[in-house]
């Protein structure tokens, strides 16, 4: 059984700091997490994985304690395999996964290339060449369950997932089945895991660069801004946090004060800033993205909150008893 009595006091990484990295935009980094599609793992740590039925059992099997065992993050671990017959098991994946293929002939691909070619280069004679087409698909069928130790479902999923793929004669390789299969079972393994535990991500954002309303002066400061994020992105906030006093309702200026709040993992105050913006100029794409992004990092922030919770109270130390001494055999 693993130990979880050490767990991250904060909900998230350590900050990364504001960081600009495009040399062709004006763009803030901003990282976080992505809240899990389901809590059913927020309360669980050591997960066995049953021999499952079907011709694709033991691969989905396979895929999913390759993506579940160890599983760590901001280096922490969240999930351990363990054998079924483990003295603590938490979760317990059961369940059948098969698959079918098919080969469907295609109209054949004609080719035309030149056969000869005068003393210019020019093509004087073509050459037509027909290659046989057919188009591979394969289809996973599966019904996956994870059994709580109290018999309770706590997440399920059953579904079909079907990829294809076209193939010439005059291609190198021909398609394998079974490859194609075996992505369909990663990928089926991969949601389950996204489905039961947070993941990170981090990317640059674009800042708005418009500068309608603002004044000279303030244009000015605005455009010096946004030249800072290519060398110091700490330094372009403060610029744009000095504008607000004067321009409380430029978009831009808001919208940049939002995505530097959230550079700096302050999400709650990103997204006042972000909906201040969109108050103002209801339905702009990139605003709408970005108050999506950050209640979905809030999301995840209380995810964390609700597993640290959790694992302190089941590592909570019992208090200790008073020592009594035995005058039974005492001397």
């Amino acid at each position: 059984m693993m130990n979880f009595r050490k767990f991250l006091a904060g909900a998230v990484v350590g900050s990364m700091g504001l960081i600009s990295t495009s040399a062709t935009a004006e763009v803030i980094a901003a990282d976080g997490f992505s809240p899990a599609s389901s809590d059913a793992g927020l309360g669980i740590e050591t997960i066995a994985v049953e021999r499952m039925d079907g011709t694709e059992g033991s691969k989905v099997a396979f895929e999913l304690k390759e993506a579940i065992d160890g599983l760590r993050l901001d280096d922490e671990q969240w999930f351990e395999i363990v054998p079924t017959s483990a003295e603590y098991v938490d979760a317990t994946f059961r369940g059948s996964a098969d698959s079918s293929s098919s080969i469907t002939e295609l109209d054949d691909k004609k080719v035309t290339t030149c056969a000869e070619k005068d003393d210019d280069g020019d093509c004087i004679r073509n050459k037509v060449s027909y290659y046989s087409c057919s188009s591979y698909e394969v289809s996973l069928r599966y019904d996956i369950e994870l059994i709580g130790s109290d018999g309770l479902v706590l997440y399920s999923v059953r579904d079909e997932d079907s990829s294809s793929t076209d193939y010439c004669t005059d291609e190198e390789s021909r398609p394998s089945v079974q490859r194609m299969t075996d992505r369909l079972a990663g990928a089926l393994a991969t949601r389950t895991r996204w489905a039961l535990a947070p993941r990170y991500f981090r990317s640059d954002y674009r800042l708005l660069e418009r500068r309608k309303g603002l004044e000279k002066a303030d244009r000015k400061l605005f455009k010096q801004g946004l030249k800072l994020t290519k060398s110091d992105a700490a330094a372009a906030c403060e610029v744009f946090e000095g504008l607000e006093a004067n321009n409380p309702q430029q978009v831009s200026v808001l919208f940049n004060i939002g995505l530097c709040h959230e550079s700096r993992r302050d999400f709650a105050l990103a997204k006042t800033y972000y909906q201040r913006a969109e108050n103002i100029e209801p339905g702009k794409w990139m605003t709408a993205e970005s108050l999506e992004r950050v209640a979905n990092r809030i999301e995840a922030e209380a995810q964390f909150a609700r597993r640290k919770d959790f694992l302190e109270s089941r590592y909570a130390e019992a208090p200790a008893s008073p020592e009594t001494t035995d005058l039974t055999n005492a001397e």
